[in-house]
């Protein structure tokens, strides 16, 4: 029975998928979803030695498999990351919170060239994960999302792709660390974040696939190499 291939790992990774999820403004191009934690990097040219970072785009495991069967085609994966490249997402100060109106006007009172500023009152971002929380830290919550993804890749090479369920695992680990349904892992407190990398990495130990590699194998990163990584 000839071996499943297991994706290569992409160079400094992380530093991608950060730059990715900057790109994507942390949002599924195609479905909005925002739970980044399980996103994937996919290629376009679907060629895995091909990391340009204009090769790559982030997307959620529904979308990424949707591309894979043909159900979003190529020409539109192309043309969101065309979109993504060229549509900046942080506007200018000036821009976003004033509209100015340069134009000649013969017969005005006032006179040529008037400039009209309509002020908008700025609004602060909402943070999506409060205060306490992993997902408040962007560094822990990104590596936490780093051990999820691999965990999923482990296990595709014991199920294959048509018959992961990539919700499931993080179903598990709320149920293990007793999250609300309406919430995500994200929402575990801080001070147990080492517990939660700590169980995540002792499920991808324990795969078919870490047991093939043998234990000599780094299955993933520590929190440490991650953040050199990123850094």
């Amino acid at each position: 029975m000839e071996e499943k291939k297991v994706r290569k790992r992409i160079p400094k990774e992380s530093k991608v998928r950060a730059e990715l999820q900057k790109e994507i403004n942390s949002c599924c191009p195609f479905c909005s979803n925002d739970d980044v934690g399980h996103f994937e990097i996919h290629h376009i040219d679907e060629n895995p030695s091909n990391n340009e970072i204009k090769n790559l785009i982030l997307l959620c495991p529904l979308c990424h498999s949707k591309i894979t069967k043909g159900d979003i085609s190529n020409f539109d994966v192309l043309k969101r990351k065309f979109e993504l490249v060229t549509t900046p997402l942080n506007i200018d100060k000036q821009d976003k919170n004033s509209i100015n109106f340069n134009a000649k006007v013969g017969n005005a009172i006032i006179g040529d060239n008037n400039k009209v500023t309509i002020k908008k009152p700025a609004k602060m971002p909402k943070a999506k994960y409060p205060e306490g929380c992993i997902g408040y830290d962007t560094t822990k919550a990104n590596y936490i999302g780093h051990l999820i993804k691999r965990y999923n890749e482990y296990k595709e090479y014991e199920i294959g792709k048509d018959g992961m369920n990539y919700g499931a695992f993080g179903a598990v680990l709320k149920r293990e660390f007793k999250i609300a349904p309406t919430r995500t892992i994200y929402n575990v407190p801080i001070e147990r974040f080492e517990e939660l990398s700590f169980y995540i990495q002792g499920r991808i130990d324990k795969t078919k696939l870490a047991r093939v590699k043998g234990r000599e194998h780094k299955n993933y990163s520590t929190f440490e190499e991650y953040k050199a990584d990123v850094g």
